[in-house]
């Protein structure tokens, strides 16, 4: 097992003090997960858990990107939700089998004494999260079967050293992500002290947009029209392996054409999240497909959806260019075709839960960062089912989602498009979406 100092993390909220530097030490081999149910009632194969040691105890911990704080209780949960205790502690996780071996150990982290709420059902009580405060400081890999029988399974690195460009020509969607999170904490005198590190992954998403067949029509699109021929609705999504769902806001599904009924979730079963102590009102429905993609927020970026188009239109050209199909002139610069954005695209009739935008859920998603985009909801991991994931959350300037669908899967159930870059020469050729090498194509008039 090695061993990896970082940078302390002092948090200087209400209860903490700064503690001394930190020391990680894991293995990096796979770590045996178990899984929370997705929903009450639902298969075991929702939320991550691993068995983690608490004295001679070998309870249940939450696995949880989408929180920002670490806890461990060290004795029996209570029945009522107490005080936050601060303390620095160890968290040490362990393996499968009798013998559960020690795969991971992070000593002199700060954790809160208290437990979490349950997690998928009233029945799964867990010990404690881990949360992105910890979680932040490695690339995680994570497999996440469908097949219960099939073992999930977390593996920790220090880094994910291959390049953008190396992991693109391996097949695999590299997608950007920002970190939210970190904030001044407020307090009686106004002045603020330093809050936790950003460590919650939020991606940007196309939410419902249409099926996709590269032997299916073409889509037209003159100059100016790349997000006036986009479909579907952009999202801003958390990726919590804490949730099994997928969860939105009510005004996120009421954007993708869905109905909310009123009073909220009556008669329905209620969605257990660790973010939030009690469990909440929940609608539950299917939202057909997902494209996680990858591109810049600023204000000049179009958006997903329309970077999601994009990128099909110059698939489609590209896979009709024998039959002298050309570029749209909407997805061309001097000449030369922009290049299409890597995304990860997951359907079909995905579940998921419709909660109050003014849920605690909600609220807790989006209280670190009130005035910027507000998160729309969560990721939750019946969504990554049977798909190779990596969350690098250490490269710089920005995390990224590296992502692969399993070999065979059909494409409306995963498609993994990585970065299809423009070819600025005569006599150049790229291999882009899986097709043999290809020359540029001309463009299309107006």
């Amino acid at each position: 097992m090695r061993a990896r100092p970082f940078t302390a993390l002092c948090l200087f909220l209400a209860l903490i003090g700064c503690s001394d530097e930190p020391v990680f030490e894991y293995d990096s081999r796979p770590i045996e997960l178990q899984r929370a149910p997705t929903a009450p009632g639902g298969q075991a194969l929702g939320a991550t858990l691993a068995r983690v040691r608490v004295g001679s105890d070998t309870p249940l911990l939450l696995i949880d990107t989408g929180s920002l704080l670490s806890s461990l209780n060290r004795g029996v949960c209570p029945t009522a939700t107490p005080e936050p205790v601060a303390y620095t502690g160890d968290v040490q996780l362990l393996g499968a089998g009798d013998s559960a071996p020690l795969r991971a150990w992070f000593r002199g982290v700060t954790l809160f004494d208290l437990c979490p709420g349950a997690v998928g059902d009233a029945g799964t009580q867990v010990a404690g999260v881990l949360g992105g405060d910890i979680l932040h400081n490695f690339s995680l890999a994570f497999a996440l079967p469908s097949d219960p029988n099939l073992p999930s399974t977390m593996t920790i690195y220090g880094d994910l050293p291959a390049g953008d460009a190396d992991l693109a020509a391996n097949g695999y969607a590299v997608v950007k992500f920002n970190l939210r999170g970190a904030t001044a904490a407020a307090t009686d005198s106004g002045s603020g002290r330093p809050g936790p590190p950003s460590s919650r992954v939020v991606m940007r998403v196309c939410g419902n947009p249409p099926a996709f067949d590269p032997n299916g029509p073409v889509q037209t699109c003159n100059t100016g029209e790349v997000e006036v021929q986009a479909a579907g609705t952009n999202l801003l999504l958390a990726l919590s392996t804490g949730h099994g769902p997928l969860v939105l806001s009510a005004s996120a599904w009421q954007r993708l054409g869905g109905q909310v009924p009123s009073p909220l979730g009556a008669g329905e079963s209620a969605l257990y999240s660790p973010l939030v102590a009690d469990p909440i009102p929940a609608h539950w429905v299917t939202v057909s497909r997902l494209a996680l993609v990858d591109g810049d927020s600023g204000e000049a970026w179009p958006g997903a959806c329309a970077e999601l188009a994009r990128a099909r239109r110059i698939e489609w050209t590209l896979a009709n260019q024998d039959s002298g199909a050309c570029f749209q002139p909407c997805d061309v610069s001097g000449g030369v075709a922009l290049p299409a954005a890597a995304y990860l695209e997951i359907g079909s009739d995905l579940p998921a839960a419709i909660v109050s935008d003014t849920s605690d859920l909600i609220s807790n998603l989006n209280e670190d960062f009130p005035s910027g985009a507000q998160v729309d909801g969560v990721i939750g991991t019946e969504a990554l089912a049977d798909i190779r994931i990596e969350i690098d959350n250490v490269s710089q300037p920005q995390g990224r989602l590296v992502a692969a669908c399993e070999p065979g899967a059909e494409r409306q159930i995963c498609w993994a498009a990585p970065t299809c870059l423009g070819l600025n020469g005569s006599g150049q050729t790229h291999t882009c979406f899986g097709l043999p090498p290809l020359g540029p194509a001309p463009v299309c008039p107006q």
